[in-house]
């Protein structure tokens, strides 16, 4: 029986009925309590513990009614059935629909529909509370999935990043770049793209695939890729070569962040006048972080020595990144690097080799 070791309050003014039901629930093995009005019958459910309430809906002062009005919301899952007397129906309608559960016709003549009401009443009470702990435990184990998808994904982004960046190292080193060409090329172009009011995502981006920007300089010939001396024309045309590849070698992924490196890698030889390669494209046609890269590189290339150049003084660099504002650069971005080159020195003497 739904009904066993319950505890139900009985509510009506009338002593005869709140004894014949209490006496009748004590029979089937319940724990009854009583109440004589609305008022003690709110107070006792607001403090107490109660499986069910049976309540009447006429009594003096507050009702039947008015209790429904404040528990029902309060007690979704409590089981209230009401007293009607026969011929007012309408009471219990009105009743149901403020949020009683059933009724029970007074003057009690058979408690057979007694029973039943109790467990049907009880049946719905239970389905109700497994319904929340499932929903409950559902929601937990989603929070839990969720957090465990969102740590791999941020895992996931983690790896992504040492390996774009350890990649791009071991570019640097083949062609006996400085140390840390790499990592002060993402970081003067993600401050860049910060200062040009790119959002802090994107230049999050912008400063790991900017890391790559010559990865397709992998496949190069050592004896070109460092050769101390000038460079012939077709030793040249082979260099070129290397944007295109690096284009190719991220293009076809899914990744946004390597299809942004692929966009840079094509694109950060480009110039703003039009005479760079590989296709010779100019101004905005550029890409804007092909744009913020290119400046990037060539003002960390100029201020470290290579195989084929001594370093440039850092006020030597600035005055040259300044010359090529509108033939090599975007004269915009040139602009933001002049205002705030202390920042970008500050980077520069930070991550020395």
């Amino acid at each position: 029986m739904e009904y066993w070791d319950k505890s139900i309050l009985v509510v009506d003014d009338e002593r005869a009925i709140r004894e014949i039901v209490s006496d009748y629930l004590e029979d089937i093995g319940c724990r009854p309590d009583r109440a004589t009005d609305g008022v003690e019958a709110l107070e006792k459910i607001v403090n107490g513990s109660y499986d069910a309430v049976i309540m009447d809906l006429n009594m003096p002062g507050m009702t039947g009614f008015d209790v429904l009005d404040k528990v029902v919301l309060r007690f979704p899952e409590m089981p209230i059935i009401v007293f009607s007397g026969v011929g007012v129906l309408d009471k219990a309608v009105e009743a149901i629909r403020k949020g009683a559960w059933d009724f029970i016709s007074k003057p009690i003549t058979s408690f057979l529909v007694f029973d039943l009401t109790l467990n049907r009443a009880f049946e719905r009470s239970r389905l109700l509370r497994e319904n929340r702990i499932y929903r409950e435990h559902l929601e937990d184990e989603v929070r839990k999935k969720t957090e465990q998808v969102l740590e791999m994904n941020r895992s996931l982004i983690t790896t992504q990043k040492e390996i774009i960046l350890r990649l791009g190292d071991v570019v640097e080193t083949r062609s006996h770049e400085t140390a840390r060409h790499v990592q002060r090329v993402s970081e003067y172009a993600y401050l860049l793209s910060i200062l040009c009011g790119i959002n802090e995502k994107d230049a999050a981006d912008i400063k790991i695939a900017s890391a790559m920007h010559d990865v397709g300089k992998i496949v190069i010939p050592d004896k070109i890729l460092n050769k101390p001396g000038r460079l012939t024309d077709s030793e040249f045309e082979i260099i070129k070569q290397h944007a295109v590849t690096g284009y190719t070698i991220f293009s076809m992924s899914e990744l946004s962040v390597l299809k942004l490196a692929s966009e840079i890698a094509l694109n950060h030889h480009e110039q703003w006048g039009g005479a760079g390669y590989p296709n010779g494209i100019s101004g905005e046609s550029i890409p804007l972080a092909a744009r913020i890269t290119a400046l990037a590189d060539v003002f960390d290339a100029v201020t470290h020595a290579r195989v084929y150049k001594s370093a440039w003084e850092i006020e030597d660099a600035c005055s040259f990144i300044d010359s090529q504002s509108r033939v090599l650069f975007d004269p915009a971005l040139v602009d933001l690097f002049i205002k705030n080159f202390s920042m970008f020195r500050e980077i520069h003497d930070r991550l020395s080799d």
